[in-house]
C-alpha cells in the first residue's frame, strides 16, 4: 500500500533512479534530486487512465508515497507578446497559440492575427492561420493581435 510518511525518508524513483527523499519534499528539491535540467519537466506517474501530474520546479510542498515514480519529459519554451511559456509539444496549432495568449481570460476563436519568428530552418518565420500549424523550437516567438473583425 503507498501511503504518505510525514516527515520520513521515502524511497522513490526517478527517471529509473531510485533516490530517497525527505517527505514530504518541494518539487525543486525534487528537480534537483533527481538532476532534472531545465528544459524538462517532471512528472508524477498516475495510475489508471488520468493524465500524469506535473510537479512545478518550485518550492510547492510534494507529498510522497513509498516507491512512488517520477519521470521527466523534455519541454519548449515559446514566448507569447513576450510572455514565456513551457510547452511539450513538438508543433503547435494556430488555436493553441491564441489559447495561451488570452490565458484563462477569454475564448480563443479565429478573430486573431499570429505571426512568428526565431522558428526552426522549415518554418523561421511567417504568420500561423487558422487550422494551421508549425513546428516549434525553444524561444520561438509568437506575436497576437485582434483583428477587429468578428
Amino acid at each position: 500500500m503507498n501511503e504518505a510518511h510525514t516527515g520520513l525518508m521515502a524511497r522513490i524513483h526517478i527517471n529509473r533512479t531510485v533516490f530517497r527523499s525527505p517527505n514530504p519534499t518541494t518539487g525543486e528539491a525534487l528537480y534537483a534530486l533527481g538532476g532534472i535540467p531545465k528544459r524538462e519537466k517532471l512528472y508524477r506517474e498516475v495510475a489508471g487512465d488520468h493524465e500524469d501530474q506535473p510537479i512545478s520546479r518550485d518550492d510547492e510542498v510534494v507529498h510522497l508515497a513509498a516507491d512512488e515514480h517520477f519521470y521527466s519529459d523534455e519541454v519548449t519554451t515559446v514566448l507569447v507578446n513576450g510572455d514565456e511559456h513551457q510547452v511539450e509539444l513538438k508543433e503547435i496549432t494556430y488555436l493553441q497559440v491564441v489559447e495561451l495568449y488570452l490565458g484563462s481570460g477569454g475564448q480563443a476563436s479565429n478573430e486573431y492575427l499570429v505571426k512568428y519568428s526565431h522558428g526552426p530552418a522549415q518554418n523561421a518565420s511567417g504568420t500561423l492561420a487558422p487550422g494551421q500549424k508549425v513546428k516549434i523550437k525553444d524561444d520561438m516567438r509568437f506575436r497576437v493581435a485582434g483583428t477587429g473583425e468578428s
